[in-house]
This record gives structure tokens, C-alpha cells and sequence, in this order.
């Protein structure tokens, strides 16, 4: 009888959705994350399609994670996980993005550019939500390596015209900077690891700092 009695609850539409709760949000808007979802007062609990509704979420530019549950009798928690900037990289010339530590593109150009890594030297950033192409996967693993070092921090990374990896860096403590030669997409760990072992020691600018054979790193004249 009672499994009977909430069959008949249910189709009745008693429980019907009186408030959508969200948290996690800090970039995307409540009136967009609420709009994505798609969940409305008054729709019917036991129906809605939450699969649906986290991977419509999942689809805005700065979201990485969604998780929706149903409160019954009659609220809906939003649980999101949304992505953070890792890097600015060129959409178009003097039109930057920025884009997180996978490639995905958070946002349209810019006005004011933040103080973090530009990559430049690859294929121009998609739209919103899109992934940046292959050439600036290697880029972005340098950028992933170097967070949090505390020795050095990125400013610039670009591909040269062989398509080697350069990267401009500044020393920590402190505005020294120098021009680093990465060669490859090989080693990236113990490349950034040797920058880290060099830098310190510097008190000046040098010309370019060669990491490309990493367990030989030399200071060499720019070229």
C-alpha cells in the first residue's frame, strides 16, 4: 500500500520543484548557470532529466564539473566546479583570451589583461568553450610545470619559427628576466626544473638561457 500510495504522489505531481539552490558559483552568473540547468519552480521532481541538465551545464565556457540533486520533496542542489585561468593566448592579432591549464577558452577578447602567462606562436584561440589545437599542448604542460615554483614565474611562451618552445621568465624575488631556449616537447619536467636550478644564481639579465639539453643548461648568445 504505501508503495502504492506514492505511486499515486508521484503521478499526481505532488512533488513539484519549489527552489534550485547553486553553489560553486563565482564566475558564471545565477541567471546563466539557472538558465543552462534549465530546472523551473513548479517542474515535476520525479522527472527531470538531470543527466541532461548537468551536461548543458557542463557546456558553459568556465564550468568544468556539474553534479545536480534532488532534496525531496521539493528543492534541487547545484553543485558546479568551475575552471580557473591559467593562461591569455591571441584569438586574433592584439585580441587576447584566456583559456585554462586543458586548452578550453573561457572567454571572448579581452579588454584588460591579467598578469599571467601569453602564449603566442600557435593556432589562434576558438570561441568560447572550444579547445585550444594540438600546437599548444606542449606550451601549456610548461605553464602546468612552473606553477607554483618558487625560484620562477612565466610571463611569455611562444613557439619560435622551427617550432621550438621559448618562454620568457622572471626571476623570484625580484624583475629579472631572461629568454629561455626549451627546444622540444621532450622532458618538460626536468626543463622547467633546470630553469629553476639556473635562475636563482642570476644577477643579471643574460642573452638566452638553454635548457633543451636540461641536465646542460648554458647561457649562449641570443639566436
Amino acid at each position: 500500500m504505501a508503495g502504492s500510495a506514492a505511486s499515486i504522489l508521484l503521478a499526481a505531481g505532488t512533488f513539484e520543484v519549489d527552489r534550485v539552490d547553486f553553489s560553486g558559483l563565482h564566475r558564471v552568473s545565477y541567471d546563466e548557470a539557472n538558465a543552462a540547468a534549465g530546472i523551473d519552480p513548479g517542474d515535476f521532481m520525479g522527472t527531470l532529466d538531470v543527466g541532461a541538465a548537468e551536461r548543458s551545464l557542463e557546456d558553459l565556457p568556465w564550468i568544468a564539473d556539474a553534479r545536480i540533486r534532488r532534496r525531496w520533496p521539493a528543492s534541487v542542489s547545484v553543485d558546479v566546479v568551475e575552471r580557473t585561468a591559467a593562461a591569455i593566448v591571441l584569438t586574433a592579432p592584439d585580441s587576447w583570451v584566456l583559456i585554462d591549464i586543458e586548452g578550453r577558452v573561457l572567454t571572448s577578447s579581452l579588454s584588460v589583461l591579467p598578469e599571467l602567462p601569453r602564449l603566442s606562436g600557435i593556432a589562434a584561440a576558438p570561441t568560447p568553450g572550444r579547445f585550444l589545437a594540438g600546437d599548444a599542448q606542449a606550451l601549456l604542460a610548461v605553464v602546468d610545470a612552473a606553477r607554483g615554483q618558487p625560484d620562477f614565474e612565466v610571463a611569455a611562451l611562444w613557439r619560435d619559427q622551427r617550432g621550438d618552445i621559448r618562454a620568457r621568465v622572471r626571476q623570484l624575488p625580484g624583475d629579472l628576466q631572461i629568454e629561455v631556449a626549451l627546444g622540444d616537447e621532450s622532458a618538460i619536467g626536468a626543463k622547467t626544473a633546470a630553469i629553476a636550478a639556473v635562475i636563482g644564481g642570476l644577477e643579471r639579465s643574460e642573452p638566452v638561457l638553454d635548457v633543451s639539453v636540461p641536465h646542460l643548461p648554458v647561457l649562449r648568445a641570443t639566436g
